[in-house]
């Protein structure tokens, strides 16, 4: 166990090689406007707002840059782009797809994410996720439908060669054993990944003062405010179901703060008072039902916080609590925290204080 766990901390790390190192401290004073743009990736509205450069031109320069990082990482992940790594699997004719270096990664860490979250956690239940569609759904899959489509998650039986040469180039081989219709999704993944990339380019960028970044829920914070307590940037968390109203501040720096929640994604119909979401449990074949509306991390990497935020809305409060203490304890993110909003309107934290940085 304790052989398994090494290798994927050190996965972790290579996803999230920057995470490791500091950045060198640079400044932005607090009354500073920063230079923005606002894009559309991942299905959702992002933003990046840029602080300390000199022209609107270079700010536009360093935006593009960061934005075409983040479409590449669509044109792979994405699985309705005709072409990705995940496209490919689930529409494979075959039994083996290539895939790039960064899809074998989270491939090769996805059982040990779906175990720790008691099964719930499961990049193979796309299937799943495809019934409720609650974009453009108005209706309740029907009881046989959900049964059906859950025959086909939880299916991890596959094998990875690396460096395997086709053509002039070497990619990786993904061979598939189990069960054909698996439909593969790396949706709850994607941003925080995409946000360890961004942070690892701000790094190498010393014109950059501060960046925020936001890909629809997943912040990323770089850089110190001046003028602040500890140099930190303030945070808001969304107050469910109520636009725009903020509910609770979170102070950070350097870190990511990435929210899951139930209002973000959903369909209701009429006489039934329920809210059917996004979050699907695939143990139960519903979204997830536990007293929360949503679940923000704070986290140095990316990618293990869009983990645990919906791993924590999937697992519920108490159960989830114990992933917490397990991600501190196993990895280099020592200060990991979650804000827990709760449906009557509680706000709780856990643990209840961390160091900023």
């Amino acid at each position: 166990m304790k052989k398994k766990l090494f290798l994927i901390v050190m996965a972790l790390s290579l996803l999230s090689s920057c995470t490791a190192r500091a950045r060198k401290t640079t400044n932005y004073i607090a009354e500073e406007k920063p230079i923005s743009f606002a894009f559309d990736a991942f299905d959702t509205q992002c933003s990046i707002s840029i602080y300390g450069v000199k022209t609107k031109e270079l700010a536009s320069q360093f935006y593009y840059d960061m934005k075409n990082l983040v479409d590449n990482y669509e044109k792979v992940f994405s699985k309705t782009v005709e072409g990705s790594d995940i496209y490919d699997i689930n529409h494979r004719t075959g039994d083996s797809v290539m895939i790039c270096d960064e899809t074998a990664s989270i491939f090769e860490i996805a059982e040990s994410l779906y175990n720790w979250s008691n099964r719930k956690f499961d990049i193979s239940s796309g299937t799943l996720f495809d019934l409720w569609d609650v974009k453009n759904r108005t209706t309740v899959p029907t009881l046989a439908e959900i049964n059906e489509a859950r025959k086909h998650t939880g299916n991890f039986k596959y094998t990875i060669e690396r460096n395997v040469l086709e053509g002039e180039f070497r990619k990786n081989r993904i061979t598939f054993t189990g069960d054909k219709l698996t439909q593969y999704d790396l949706g709850a993944l994607i941003k925080g990944y995409c946000c360890n990339a961004l942070k690892e380019m701000l790094y190498q960028n010393d014109d950059i003062k501060a960046c925020v970044i936001n890909l629809g829920g997943n912040v990323l914070c770089t850089g110190e405010v001046t003028g602040r307590i500890g140099g930190a940037f303030k945070v808001g968390v969304f107050k469910p179901f109520s636009g725009n109203d903020i509910i609770d501040t979170i102070e950070v720096k350097e870190r990511n703060v990435i929210t899951s929640g139930n209002y973000q994604r959903y369909f209701k119909v009429p006489g039934d008072d329920r809210v059917y979401h996004h979050i699907i449990d695939p143990t139960t074949g519903y979204p997830t039902d536990n007293g929360l509306d949503s679940v923000t991390i704070v986290s140095e990497n990316g990618l293990l916080g869009d983990y645990l935020s919906t791993a924590c809305m999937l697992l519920g409060y108490e159960d989830s609590k114990e992933l917490i203490d397990f991600a501190s304890k196993s990895f280099e993110d020592k200060n990991i925290q979650a804000t827990y909003v709760f449906s009557d309107g509680r706000v709780e934290k856990y643990p209840s204080k961390v160091k900023i940085k």
